[in-house]
């Protein structure tokens, strides 16, 4: 490569470097007498042991299996996979025709019949040695396109209460008042007699829900009813999904827990915004970050 080229190359990398200057960590939230406090650095300014320690610290965020503190990707999983539950349930309350009853649908009870006809399925096709794989849309037609993605065995484990209980532990009540009320027309009319204003009605609701005095409730387009949130909070810390009402399988699974997961995808993306910027700096400055 003549000098040249090299000069031109140079030029060329030298126009294209990025600008770290703006890249900032942020510490921790800490509470000063009345307000909350949190320090930030400058990423390019960070010693390579601060580089590697934060680096670290983005790796456990995102992947830490400790139950105590879940990595994102891991609590994604978890959600997911009560979203799922939520969804088995509901389709054996199908089969019992408790769940988009329909009078012209015979109701065929979890136990013993559903159970049993999934037991002679099996005996039938001793072939099949995974029925994880095993959709129930195969062996049952014209099911709402919302349980396509539900398997023979999940299905079993749901009609003979296997499914382990709802944990509430993510669903805080601030994640839950945060989403804001918007009452139903009915629920209009059950206030017209007990509140005059927005928010007077506001206040009645958060007395009857049992809200602390503090805590903010605001009024949302897209907040949940009186009565789902209600639902929701009354939820105790762990519930067989077997115990939950219709309503509240169908609010966690189809609005509830998608929230969270808009949630928690949006922390995942902070994160690995972070450790691309991480990484950025420790190239520029030649620095193995896991070393």
């Amino acid at each position: 490569m003549n000098n040249t080229v090299l000069g031109t190359a140079l030029q060329e990398a030298l126009a294209k470097k990025v600008d770290t200057s703006s890249y900032i960590w942020k510490g921790e939230k800490r509470k000063e007498g009345d307000k909350y406090v949190q320090e930030s650095e400058r990423i390019d300014e960070m010693t390579p042991e601060r580089l590697k320690e934060c680096y670290r610290h983005c790796q456990i965020m995102l992947n830490n299996d400790d139950p105590k503190n879940l990595g994102r990707y891991n609590l994604l999983d978890e959600i997911n996979l009560q979203i799922k539950k939520c969804t088995i349930e509901l389709l054996i309350r199908f089969f019992e025709n408790k769940y988009k009853q329909d009078e012209n649908r015979t109701p065929t009870p979890r136990t013993p019949q559903l159970w049993n006809n999934f037991r002679t399925l099996m005996s039938n096709n001793p072939e099949i040695e995974d029925w994880t794989l095993v959709p129930i849309t195969q062996v049952a037609s014209d099911l709402p396109v919302e349980f396509s993605n539900v398997n023979i065995s999940e299905l079993m484990d749901g009609c003979v209460d296997c499914l382990e209980a709802f944990d509430k532990k993510h669903l805080t009540m601030t994640f839950i008042t945060k989403m804001g009320i918007w009452l139903s027309k009915s629920e209009e009319l059950e206030l017209k007699n007990v509140a005059k204003n927005n928010t007077e009605k506001l206040k009645w609701i958060k007395t009857k829900l049992h809200l602390p005095e503090k805590l903010v409730l605001r009024y949302s387009e897209k907040g949940l009813s009186y009565h789902e949130m209600r639902s929701i909070l009354s939820l105790p810390k762990k519930q067989r999904y077997s115990d939950m009402t219709n309503e509240q399988l169908v609010l966690l699974s189809t609005k509830i827990l998608p929230r969270l997961q808009k949630q928690i995808d949006s922390h995942i993306f902070s994160w690995k915004h972070l450790m691309r910027q991480l990484e950025t700096v420790a190239k520029m400055k030649n620095i193995e970050l896991n070393d």
